[in-house]
């Protein structure tokens, strides 16, 4: 579970509840036909933008924006890369035939199967960069789709507004009717504004974010395959490799490795 997001999305409906029972009444927020309206409005209008899958990818990514993130450790791979370069510098690049299945990101293990398969450098880079770019793409396109519900979200807020307001227009000559279609015309538009900058658009945010920390993940792999292929010397894909790393992750790695060096001479 990631605590963040739960906390966030508790602590914001916490927020607004408390705001609303120090004015007046919670229960007169509470308004049926306002959810059908609005969630149900863009719910609707999601599947007739997109399609099937794009909309089931759109409702997944939901579910996994509270589920726990997947941590990269940048450090960790940085330092497995460097030793499998070492070691096709010192045994050979064939040498490393034995070390794949032991890989347990498989991306990495893909792309030094192509190292050691002789593969050239420059289709290496074309293949991973490709899978990197579909990868993306797949994961822009569902924060698309994210921001297109918290774009229309509102709108349908604005449509159970006016619909409220024909109902009350309609029917001035009975008193029982104004206060269900005002409650109708003003819930829907607090329903939509609250979902949309509560809910819908920091979805799209967490999505982005996701897919950041493992696009970086990936283009690590992608370049020291192709840095290990091309016979580049260990220390020098330890400097490219690290350009990645902010200066206080790329101190705590030099630290680390000297602290490696100097047990192991000691």
């Amino acid at each position: 579970m990631d605590n963040t997001t739960v906390f966030g999305t508790i602590f914001g409906l916490l927020l607004i509840m408390i705001g609303i029972k120090m004015g007046g009444n919670l229960s007169a927020f509470i308004n049926i036909p306002s959810v059908f309206v609005v969630f149900g409005g863009g719910l609707s209008a999601l599947v007739v933008a997109y399609s099937y899958d794009r909309v089931r990818a759109a409702l997944g990514m939901i579910k996994f924006c509270y589920m726990a993130p997947r941590e990269y450790n940048y450090m960790k791979l940085i330092s497995s890369i460097l030793m499998t370069a070492d070691v096709a510098r010192k045994e050979g690049i064939l040498a490393l035939d034995s070390r794949i299945a032991e890989i347990d990101e498989p991306f990495l293990a893909r792309g030094l199967q192509m190292v050691v398969d002789g593969v050239d450098v420059k289709v290496i880079e074309d293949i991973l960069d490709t899978e990197l770019d579909s990868r993306s793409n797949r994961h822009a396109d569902v924060k698309a789709t994210l921001d297109f519900l918290s774009s229309v979200i509102p709108a349908f807020g604005m449509i159970g507004t006016i619909m409220g307001l024909v109902g009350l227009l309609g029917n001035l000559d009975d008193p029982t009717s104004i206060g269900p279609n005002m409650a109708v015309a003003l819930i829907t538009t607090f329903y939509g504004a609250v979902a949309a900058n509560l809910l819908f658009i920091p979805y799209g945010k967490k999505a982005e974010e996701r897919s950041a920390a493992e696009q970086m993940y990936g283009e690590i792999i992608a370049r020291g395959c192709m840095f290990i292929a091309a016979g580049v010397h260990p220390r020098i894909i330890q400097e490219r490799l690290l350009a990645y790393m902010s200066d206080q992750s790329r101190l705590q790695f030099n630290e680390l490795h000297l602290s490696e060096e100097l047990s192991q001479g000691g």
